[in-house]
């Protein structure tokens, strides 16, 4: 999708279908997988910090546990497991597992 501008791309891939486990694991690419996977640990992360604030620490913890490359282990067999749930509820229930609520 190099070279399409974001509305384009938007119209080509917003599909409530792709949101669940399943589908990152067998569809997406390596890269689409770490990119979609990073987009909603950032979200989770900045969601944090706007019910913790001005405490970082659940921030801090979170990109802490998405940057343990030993967790992607972990990230792609509870998806394997849950292959038709949606994706950003998995990754908080892993998350939360170590960095609260």
């Amino acid at each position: 999708m190099a070279g399409t501008s974001l509305v384009e791309a938007k119209e080509k891939t917003i599909n409530p279908n792709h949101l669940n486990a399943g589908y990152l694991l067998n569809k997406m690419s390596s890269n689409e997988q770490v990119n979609f996977i990073a987009g909603v640990v950032e979200g989770l992360a900045f969601s944090r910090w706007l019910k913790d604030r001005p405490d970082d620490t659940g921030i801090k913890c979170i990109y802490k546990w998405a940057g343990n490359k030993k967790k992607w282990n972990q990230i792609d067999a509870f998806f394997a497991k849950h292959p038709e749930k949606a994706i950003g509820p998995l990754l908080y229930i892993l998350i939360k597992k170590e960095c609260g609520q």
